[in-house]
């Protein structure tokens, strides 16, 4: 068998901020002549990637779909993730697993963007369980699997933030090399672009359409703001009941002129609204990194942030806040005194976020391990 790299990510054709690091890491290996097989659960489109994330999927990698009957969201699809890593690495000299945030012992690379066994969830000692349900019983045997098993001197662990990093030390005491994710070299065209449109007072996010993003403080704050500012957000739909609750909201709180929703809006579409607008709004708690904060930032956008987890690393004092009500104050004071050379500013800072970056950063990385 030849000495070829595998990339592990089953869920390559969902589009996202984790799947265009496994885009990234792929391309990256065999542009410096490294062969890469890319494992995924569906037959590649390289034009939907190239269409998505302005990105062409380099010529010389190798795709090998493995079907996956199990949704993303239940305990079946954990155990077929493990058994789906494991048959990859027998396919391969080197693993790179972009995609579990688990370290398995047969993997040489772990991209973590935040990990599956953290304080938050487990005991460091057994029994293990924090507070026991049915997802952690069944993924109890990871702990096992990481615990007694992983050699980490062995491998190399890659976080997303520091924030991530911490966390992976909090729980395992074992240290992680930082690799921030990049933004699409795509967008670099489209910041520097003379025929710029017209900023408006537009605030957007960018989210899944789901429950645990935390995005009913959209509403919540575009009610303590002024008229004239109009709010959008734009994701893929994961949860319709989600969807449903945000229009009874935005309705229930008056707001419903203001709040506009793009489910499954085209990536065209996505670039067209954040270069329009001043302000880019996130509203998780926690947030492990955030690369739709750095995108928007490169297309010029403000950013407004909660004052917590690894968007902290990158965003200033000045733009995060911890409630609705400051969130609310801080809109309304950057679009008062809103300029292109702040923007401009914050275009700069989202720079040291670029796939070049990215790229040299990770074949240190990666030669220091495995040269």
């Amino acid at each position: 068998m030849a000495n070829k790299i595998g990339v592990f990510c089953p869920t390559l054709n969902v589009y996202g901020g984790g799947e265009y690091v496994a885009i990234a890491i792929a391309n990256t290996l065999a542009k410096n002549n490294h062969p890469v097989i890319l494992f995924t659960n569906n037959k590649i489109n390289p034009q939907a990637i190239k269409n998505y994330f302005g990105e062409t999927l380099h010529p010389n990698i190798e795709t090998l779909p493995q079907p996956t009957p199990f949704t993303p969201r239940n305990i079946a699809h954990f155990y077929q993730t493990i058994i789906h890593s494991y048959i990859a690495k027998s396919k391969c000299h080197t693993l790179i697993d972009a995609f579990s945030n688990c370290v398995y012992p047969w993997t040489e690379v772990t991209y973590i963007h935040f990990p599956h066994l953290n304080k938050q969830t487990f005991n460091k000692s057994f029994p293990y369980l924090n507070n026991p349900r049915i997802n952690q019983a069944g993924t109890l045997p990871q702990v096992l699997l990481e615990k007694k098993l992983v050699n980490y001197k062995k491998h190399l662990v890659l976080a997303n933030s520091h924030y991530t990093a911490n966390e992976i030390q909090a729980y395992s005491g074992k240290s992680a090399e930082v690799l921030y994710p990049p933004f699409s070299s795509s967008l670099i065209d489209l910041s520097q672009d003379t025929a710029k449109p017209q900023k408006d007072n537009l605030v957007v996010t960018v989210s899944r359409l789901d429950a645990n993003k935390q995005l009913e403080r959209i509403p919540q704050i575009a009610a303590q703001t002024h008229s004239s500012i109009q709010f959008v957000i734009i994701g893929r739909l994961c949860s319709p009941t989600t969807l449903a609750f945000l229009h009874a909201l935005t309705k229930k709180l008056g707001v419903d002129k203001r709040v506009h929703f793009y489910p499954d809006a085209s990536v065209e579409q996505k670039i067209d609204l954040l270069r329009k607008a001043k302000i880019y709004l996130h509203t998780m708690t926690g947030e492990h990194f955030g690369i739709s904060i750095v995108e928007a930032m490169v297309l010029g956008c403000l950013p407004i942030v909660h004052d917590s987890g690894g968007v902290r690393e990158f965003v200033s004092a000045q733009y995060r806040y911890q409630t609705s009500k400051e969130a609310a104050s801080k809109i309304s004071q950057v679009l008062a005194c809103w300029s292109n050379n702040q923007a401009e500013k914050v275009r700069a800072l989202s720079e040291q976020f670029s796939l070049s970056n990215f790229s040299i950063r990770f074949m240190e990385l990666y030669m220091r391990y495995y040269d």
